[in-house]
C-alpha cells in the first residue's frame, strides 16, 4: 500500500529527531569534557586573578563564541560583535576582558570584585550544561513520544496520541450494531400528510406567509440558474475550498497533510480544478461510485460516531457544493426572518399607553430603539437562526481538540432508574429561598388552571423587584405582536445591533455559540423573574438527527422550497450512499436508506433546511418569540407559561409528521417563579434542564455543575491517561484534552449573569479533579516523578511543564490560570445589576417629573404629532407604575439603561493580565529574532495573550536563572516546530 502523508511526516520526523539527538550527544561530550577540564584548572589555580582570565578564556571556548586572533601573552581574543544569538553573555565576556585588564594594573579592584567575576563566569558554564542537559531530556521525551504508539492502519502510519485497540468494546459494537440497523431501512414518513403539513404552516389562508415562500422559491431558482451556468473552480475558489475542508471533522490525519500538500502544488491545483469542472458540468451523472469506505471513532464523551472516509477529490467536490447551498439558505432564510410573515418578538403597546408616554415624555419616551426587545431580535436573528449555515464561503470553524459536549444522556437515565424513576422523570424541587432585598416588592402572577404535582421552583424576595407582575393590557399568550404590528412601534426589520451584524462576520465557534445560549438563557432568568415574576424555559434534542433523518422528509422539503427535479436528484444520490467499514472490505456495499453523512457541509445544509420549518412553526405557535436553536439542539424560553406550551406542542407535531424522535433523556422543562402555586402541568416535557455537566437548578435558577457527573468522567480521565503511560508527551496530550479543554468547556464559561460563585465551582472542581487522580494532588509533581523515574532528572522546573513547545517546553495547560485572571472581573452577584438599575430609575422619574411640575418639559407636549387626543389630565404627570410599565419594550429615558444592563448581564469578564517584570522584559527581549516561529510566549509582551503572560512572569525567573533566558533548549538543537506541528494532529480516543 503506498505509504501515506502523515507516515512519511512521522517517519521524517523521528528521521531528523535521531539525527540531531546524535549530534547534539556530540556537542554535549565535547562540552562537558572541556567544563570538566576548565573547572578543575580553577580549582587548582590560587592566585583569583588568574582563575578568572583562566575562566574568561575557557568559557568563549566552552560556548563556542567566534573570537579574534590570540593576544601576545597566548590568551584568547576577545568576542567578536554580533555572532551570537545571547547578547547578554556576550556583552557580559568583552566587558570582562577589559574589566581584567584593570585588575592587572588597578589595585582598588578588590577580590571581593574578582570573585563576583568567577561566579558569574561559572553561571554561565552551568547554565550551559543544564541546557545541554534538557536538550537531551527533551530529544528522549520526543523519541519516546515517537516509538510509544503506533497507527492501527494498514499504511504503518504513525499518528500520535492514537492507541491500537484489537479487541472492540462492548459499547463499540452496540454503537455500530446499532446504526447499521437503522440506517439501511428506509424510514416510514407519510409524504403526503408532511406536505399537507407544510402547506398549512406556509401558505393556508395566510396572504403573508405565501408571498413569503413564493419569493424564497423564485431566489432558489435564480441561484440554481448562477450555479448551474457557471464554472465554479479556479486557484482561489480551491485553495478556499481546501482550507475549509481542513478545517472540518471529515478527514483523516493522513489526508490532511495531503491536502495541505495540494495547497503548496500550483500544477496540481489546476489539474484538480479541470477535473472538478468537468465534474460539476456532468452533475446529473455524479455518484460515490462503488462504495464509499466507513470508519467508526470514539469521542472524547465516551460515545462512537460514524464518519465517511471519501476520496480527496469527491470530499472537496461535496464540499463546494455544500458551501455555495449553506451560504445561500443562510441568506434566504435571513431575508425571511425579516419577512413581514414572521411574527416579531414585540410588546404589543395599547394605543392609550403609547400616546400618553409620546405625549408626557416626547418622541424619545415613546421610542423602543435600543430596547432590550430589539436586542433580543438582534441576537437571534443575526447569532442563531440557522446558526449551522455558512454565512460566507470563506468563513471558518474554529474548534480545538476536546471542544465537545460532555454526553449526559446515559447518565441521567441511570441516574433516574437507580432512585426508582423512569427515564426522563423530573426531578421534584423546594421553593427557592434567596437574601431579601428591602425595596422590593412581591406580587402575584397568573397561573393557568389544572395541571400536575407542584414542582417548580420559587424566587424568594431578591427576584422581584419595583415591576412585580407581568404588565396588564398584554396579549394573552405571550403579549406579543403579530406581523401587523401596532401603529406607532417602530419594526425596523433591518436594524439591528451592529455587534451582533459583526458577529457573522467572524469565523464560526461551535462551543462559543453553546456558551452564549447559557449565557443568554441565564440573563432572561434574572431579567424575567425580577421583572415579571417567572420564566419558563424548555430544551430538547433530536435522537440521531444525522444517522436517522429520513430521506423522504429531506426530499419533501426540499420539493417545498422550490429546489430543482435536478439538484434533488444528485441530493437523493448523495444521501443514498453504497457503504462498508473499513475494517471488513471483503464485504458488499450497502445503500444507505436513513440519515446523512456526518461532518459534511452539505449534510449540515440539508438538515438546517429542514429544521427551517421547525423554526417558522414554533414561532407561529407562539406567535412572535423565536427558538433558539444550534443545529437539532433547541432551546426555547418564556414568561408566559402557556406561549412556552403552544411551542412545545408545535415541536412534537413537527417530529411526528418528519418521522423523527426527540431524544427524552435529553429532554426537560423547568419553571422558575416567585409564586409558590407555580406548576408545570403535561403540556411540557419532563426530565432536567442541562447541557455539558451542568445542570439548571430550578431552587435558585443557576447552572450548577453536577459533581456525580464529573465524577464519572474524571475515571474515565484516569482511564485515558494509563492507556498513555508509555510516553509523557502522550500523557500531557491527554491532559491538555480532557482536563483542561473537555472539562473547562463542559463547566461553561464565565458571566456576569453566572455570577462569581460560578467561577468559585470551576476552580474547587479542578481541584477535585487533580485531588481524585494524583496520590499528591497535582499533575506536576506526577509529571516530575515519572520524568525522574525514566530518564533520572530531578529538580525539573515547573515552567519546563508549561513553557510552549517552541521554547522547548511541553506545553502543559493549567485550567486555573483563565479562571483566575478574570474571577475578580466577574460580577459577584447578577441581581445587583437589577438592583441598581431600579435605584437609577427612580431617580429617573423624580428628575423627568420635577422638570415636567416645572413647566420645563412643555417642549414635548407642543411636539405632540396627535391633535386629536389629549390625556383626560394633561397637567397631571405619569404614574411610577405608568412610567416604569414597559421596560423591555421602550428606548430608556436617562441613566436607567436595562438594555446595558442585559448586555452586562452577558458579558463575558476580561482577564486581568499580570504586571510584567524588568526581568522578563529582558528576557523576552532576546527571543526577537525567533519571533516569527514563536507561539504563546513571545517577544512582545504587550501583544502576548494574558495566559501566557502569566505563565511567563510566574515561571520566567525560574527559568530564566537556571537556563540564562527563557528558552528552554537552544533553538536548532532539536526539531522543536515540526513537533509543534505533528502534536496539532487529532488525538484518537482510546474505547
Amino acid at each position: 500500500m503506498a505509504t501515506s502523508s502523515g507516515s512519511v511526516f512521522g517517519a521524517t520526523l523521528k528521521t531528523i529527531t535521531t539525527t540531531k539527538l546524535e549530534e547534539l550527544a556530540k556537542q554535549r561530550a565535547v562540552f562537558e569534557e572541556e567544563y570538566a577540564a576548565l573547572t578543575t584548572a580553577a580549582k587548582a589555580e590560587a592566585d583569583p586573578l588568574k582563575r578568572v582570565c583562566l575562566l574568561l578564556d575557557g568559557s568563549k571556548t566552552c560556548l563556542g563564541f567566534q573570537t579574534e586572533k590570540k593576544t601576545k601573552d597566548g590568551r584568547v581574543g576577545r568576542v567578536i560583535s554580533g555572532t551570537s544569538r545571547n547578547l547578554r553573555l556576550e556583552t557580559d565576556l568583552k566587558n570582562l576582558d577589559r574589566f581584567v585588564e584593570q585588575a592587572r594594573f588597578d589595585p582598588s579592584v578588590s577580590n571581593k570584585v574578582l570573585s563576583d567575576w568567577e561566579q558569574t563566569l561559572l553561571r554561565y558554564l552551568s547554565v550551559q550544561s543544564t541546557k545541554y542537559q534538557y536538550a537531551d531530556l527533551y530529544g528522549k521525551l520526543v523519541t519516546e513520544w515517537l516509538s510509544s504508539e503506533k497507527s492501527a492502519t494498514d499504511d504503518g502510519d504513525v499518528e500520535m496520541g492514537e492507541s491500537f485497540e484489537e479487541v472492540p468494546g462492548a459499547k463499540k459494537l452496540a454503537s455500530r450494531a446499532a446504526w447499521e440497523k437503522d440506517v439501511f431501512q428506509a424510514a416510514e414518513v407519510d409524504e403526503q400528510a408532511l406536505r399537507s403539513y407544510l402547506d398549512e404552516l406556509f401558505q393556508a389562508n395566510k396572504k403573508d406567509s405565501s408571498a413569503a415562500i413564493r419569493e424564497l422559491r423564485k431566489t432558489v431558482e435564480n441561484f440554481e440558474a448562477n450555479l448551474n451556468y457557471s464554472t465554479p473552480f479556479d486557484p482561489h475558489s480551491l485553495r478556499s475550498t481546501i482550507e475549509g475542508l481542513l478545517n472540518s471533522d471529515l478527514l483523516s490525519n493522513e489526508k490532511r497533510e495531503a491536502l495541505r500538500d495540494f495547497l503548496d502544488n500550483d500544477v496540481i491545483l489546476a489539474e484538480l480544478c479541470d477535473i472538478l469542472n468537468v465534474r460539476m458540468a456532468s452533475l446529473d451523472r455524479w455518484s460515490w461510485g462503488s462504495y464509499v469506505l466507513l470508519e467508526q471513532r470514539r469521542k472524547i464523551n465516551g460515545d462512537f460516531s460514524i464518519h465517511f472516509d471519501p476520496d480527496l477529490l469527491q470530499a472537496i467536490f461535496l464540499h463546494y457544493v455544500g458551501v455555495k447551498w449553506s451560504v445561500f439558505f443562510k441568506s434566504a432564510f435571513l431575508h425571511m426572518h425579516k419577512h413581514q410573515a414572521w411574527p416579531r418578538n414585540y410588546t404589543e403597546v395599547p394605543k392609550d399607553d403609547r400616546l400618553r408616554r409620546s405625549y408626557f415624555l416626547g418622541d424619545k419616551g415613546a421610542s423602543t430603539q435600543s430596547s432590550v426587545e430589539k436586542k433580543r431580535m438582534s441576537m437571534h436573528h443575526n447569532r442563531y437562526l440557522a446558526h449551522q449555515l455558512l454565512d460566507y464561503p470563506t468563513q471558518r470553524l474554529e474548534a480545538v481538540d476536546g471542544e465537545e459536549e460532555a454526553e449526559y444522556g446515559d447518565y441521567v437515565a441511570k441516574k433516574h432508574r437507580n432512585n426508582g424513576q423512569p427515564d426522563g422523570a423530573r426531578m421534584r424541587v423546594q421553593s427557592m429561598s434567596l437574601p431579601a432585598r428591602s425595596t422590593s416588592v412581591q406580587q402575584s402572577v397568573q397561573q393557568p388552571s389544572g395541571g400536575r404535582t407542584k414542582q417548580t421552583a420559587r424566587i424568594a424576595s431578591q427576584g422581584a423587584g419595583l415591576f412585580g407582575a407581568a404588565a396588564p393590557n398584554q396579549r394573552a399568550g405571550g403579549g406579543y405582536a403579530s406581523a401587523e404590528v401596532d401603529e406607532g412601534i417602530e419594526d425596523d426589520r433591518d436594524s439591528y445591533d451592529r455587534d451582533d451584524e459583526d458577529y457573522r462576520r467572524r469565523s464560526k465557534k461551535p462551543m462559543e455559540a453553546k456558551q452564549g445560549l447559557l449565557h443568554l438563557l441565564s440573563t432572561e432568568i434574572v431579567l424575567n423573574t425580577r421583572l415579571h415574576g417567572e420564566l419558563t424555559c424548555f430544551s430538547t434534542t433530536f435522537d440521531s438527527w444525522n444517522p436517522l433523518l429520513p430521506h423522504q422528509t429531506i426530499h419533501t422539503v426540499l420539493d417545498f422550497l422550490g429546489v430543482s427535479d435536478r439538484w434533488k436528484k444528485f441530493f437523493e444520490r448523495y444521501l443514498q450512499a453504497p457503504l462498508k467499514f473499513n475494517d471488513d472490505p471483503s464485504a458488499e456495499p450497502r445503500l444507505r436508506r436513513r440519515g446523512m453523512p456526518g461532518s459534511h457541509a452539505l449534510s449540515d445544509t440539508l438538515g438546517e433546511a429542514v429544521l427551517f420549518c421547525l423554526d417558522y412553526a414554533a414561532n407561529q405557535a407562539a406567535s412572535g418569540p423565536d427558538l433558539y436553536r444550534l443545529g437539532d439542539n433547541v432551546w426555547f424560553w418564556h414568561r408566559d407559561y402557556n406561549t412556552c406550551a403552544k411551542a412545545w406542542a408545535s415541536i412534537v407535531k413537527f417530529a411526528e409528521v418528519t418521522g423523527t424522535k426527540l431524544d427524552h433523556k435529553k429532554t426537560g422543562s423547568v419553571r422558575i417563579s416567585r409564586d409558590a402555586d407555580a406548576e408545570i402541568d403535561d403540556r411540557l416535557p419532563e426530565g432536567e434542564i442541562r447541557w455539558g455537566f451542568l445542570q439548571l437548578d430550578p431552587k435558585s435558577g443557576q447552572f450548577k455543575i453536577d459533581q456525580k457527573m464529573v465524577d464519572g468522567h474524571v475515571e474515565e480521565l484516569r482511564t485515558q491517561l494509563q492507556g498513555k503511560m508509555k510516553s509523557v508527551i502522550d500523557y500531557i496530550q491527554v491532559w491538555n484534552s480532557y482536563a483542561a479543554t473537555f472539562f473547562s468547556s463542559n463547566f461553561g464559561t464565565s458571566s456576569n449573569c453566572f455570577g462569581r460563585e460560578h467561577v468559585d465551582m470551576m476552580l474547587a472542581t479542578h481541584r477535585h479533579i487533580q485531588d481524585s487522580i494524583f496520590p499528591d494532588g497535582s499533575i506536576v509533581q506526577h509529571l516530575k516523578t515519572m520524568i525522574k523515574e525514566r530518564f533520572s532528572v530531578e529538580d525539573v522546573p515547573d515552567g519546563f511543564l508549561f513553557f510552549p513547545v517552541e521554547l522547548g517546553g511541553l506545553d502543559l495547560k493549567s485550567p486555573f490560570v483563565g479562571l483566575l485572571q478574570i474571577r475578580d472581573s466577574v460580577k459577584e452577584n447578577p441581581y445587583d445589576l437589577l438592583d441598581e438599575y431600579e435605584e437609577s430609575l427612580h431617580d429617573d422619574y423624580v428628575t423627568i417629573k420635577r422638570a415636567f411640575d416645572k413647566g420645563i418639559r412643555h417642549n414635548a407636549r407642543r411636539s405632540f404629532q396627535d391633535a386629536n387626543w389629549k390625556p383626560d389630565d394633561p397637567n397631571t404627570f405619569l404614574s411610577f407604575e405608568e412610567f416604569t410599565k414597559y421596560p423591555e419594550t421602550f428606548a430608556p429615558m436617562g441613566k436607567a439603561n436595562l438594555t446595558e444592563v442585559y448586555k452586562t448581564l452577558l458579558e463575558r469578564p476580561k482577564e486581568k493580565p499580570i504586571d510584567d517584570s524588568e526581568q522578563v522584559l529582558q528576557a523576552l527581549e532576546q527571543l526577537e529574532d525567533r519571533s516569527d516561529n514563536l507561539r504563546g510566549i513571545t517577544a512582545d509582551w504587550y501583544h502576548m495573550d494574558a495566559y501566557w503572560k502569566w505563565i511567563a512572569q510566574m515561571y520566567g525567573p525560574d527559568m530564566i536563572g537556571k537556563f540564562g533566558g527563557l528558552n528552554v533548549v537552544d533553538f536548532g538543537l532539536l526539531p522543536i516546530g515540526m513537533v509543534s506541528m505533528f502534536r496539532q494532529r487529532r488525538t484518537k480516543w482510546q474505547g
